[in-house]
């Protein structure tokens, strides 16, 4: 696996996004987290996420729904102590997942953090949003790249940190070909970012460096308003 990250505080004072990248066994877990300001100065709730899941993954890196499942459960528990013990603040959060050995990926994600999934360097899958806007991309209302214009589109259905409870949407295992490729980001990157152009600049590197660069170039070319956070993986 070729791996490469980049986050940024964009066009704001403070960044909320976090990431996070571990390996254990053949078995890597990657994580994107977009938290709201938290009480706490010295760690966002976005870290709380990302610590986490890669806590979770130390003890248990089974590629397994049931996994992602328990890593989301855990860390919103902690969201919502959080929000419970403090008074007048509330940590909410976006998040997606991905746990992969290189033969298999397995995605989840709440909010409108997003996985896309590209093969033979087209995008042959996108989590959908977790947002009034994807919803009402769902419903026919306008065409998915209407999504990144619309005001709606960070009014969220579900994410972290809700009550009650939002339970992670989960994708089924992916078989892994060579050169298939994974992106995971915040809603501060793929807003920059049209899928053609996650897809052309695939096709145009040799590298995940190098293809995240050239997307952060499209991204910072068009004046980031809001914090990011990416990771992309080729296999």
């Amino acid at each position: 696996m070729d791996i490469s990250s980049a986050r940024s505080s964009g066009g704001t004072d403070v960044n909320c996004d976090y990431l996070g990248m571990m390996e254990d066994g053949g078995v890597g877990c990657f994580a994107v987290c977009d938290g709201s300001p938290s009480s706490e100065p010295s760690l966002g709730t976005a870290e709380i996420v990302i610590d986490s899941f890669m806590e979770d993954f130390k003890v248990t890196s089974d590629i397994s729904g049931e996994t992602v499942t328990e890593y989301f459960k855990n860390a919103d528990e902690k969201l919502w102590s959080l929000t419970h013990e403090d008074d007048g603040s509330e940590y909410k959060a976006s998040a997606v997942l991905v746990l992969t050995d290189g033969n298999v990926v397995i995605s989840g994600h709440l909010g409108n953090c997003r996985m896309y999934y590209l093969s033979e360097n087209y995008l042959q899958y996108i989590t959908p949003d977790h947002s009034l806007a994807y919803m009402a991309h769902a419903e026919g209302k306008f065409r998915f790249p209407g999504i990144r214009k619309s005001r709606e589109r960070r009014r969220l259905t579900a994410y972290m940190g809700a009550d009650p409870m939002c339970t992670a949407e989960v994708t089924e295992p992916i078989a892994v070909h060579k050169g298939d490729a994974v992106l995971i980001c915040s809603d501060g990157f793929w807003e920059k970012v049209t899928e053609r152009q996650v897809e052309r600049t695939l096709k145009r590197s040799k590298s995940s460096s190098e293809w995240l660069r050239k997307m952060l170039r499209i991204l910072k070319g068009r004046t980031p308003d809001d914090s990011y956070s990416a990771v992309t993986i080729i296999f």
